[in-house]
């Protein structure tokens, strides 16, 4: 009587997988994209850390900031790309386990941390927990950091960000 959803680290685990196969075989520097989940491996052919742009939620030609990486991974999670409408209410895939119906609070979140497994796990949570409580535990994480896309558009920030950003 019991099951488990691996659907908010399934995808962050693979691509770990893969990114350890990848270095196993040679490819150290590689830039990994597996929809939503980038991983990072080493750098640029000029030893620059990858710059990879987190999604405006609002506007796909924008993105709400620029981060570097390397060796690290940027996973989003966000209400905007899978869901539908009934009666104008929007319904989408990240389900608030106390209510059992989509998380609401945020469009979108997209953490950094050095796992791209850890990163998943972390975005899925950040989207459900509220703001002041996922800030405390993603500050409680060493180099992990986290953006927060607000219903209105506006960007929330985890401290040390400014760490990692470009813009």
């Amino acid at each position: 009587d019991m099951s488990l959803d691996v659907g908010a680290i399934a995808k962050g685990y693979a691509a770990e997988c893969v990114a350890r196969l990848l270095k196993e075989n040679g490819y150290n520097d590689v830039l990994l994209s597996v929809g939503g989940n980038v991983r990072a491996l080493g750098a640029r052919d000029d030893g620059t850390a990858w710059e990879v742009g987190i999604a405006d939620p609002f506007d796909k030609a924008r993105t709400v900031n620029t981060v570097s990486l390397k060796d690290t991974s940027l996973v989003a999670s966000g209400d905007y790309q899978r869901y539908y409408t009934v009666n104008g209410r929007r319904y989408h895939h990240i389900i608030n386990p106390e209510t059992l119906m989509p998380a609401e609070g945020f469009t979108a979140v997209s953490v950094i941390s050095e796992s791209s497994a850890v990163a998943d796990a972390l975005s899925t949570a950040l989207f459900i927990l509220p703001l002041d409580v996922g800030q405390k535990l993603i500050g409680g994480i060493p180099n992990t950091y986290a953006v927060w896309v607000m219903p209105d558009g506006s960007v929330k920030y985890s401290p040390g960000f400014e760490k990692i950003t470009k813009s």
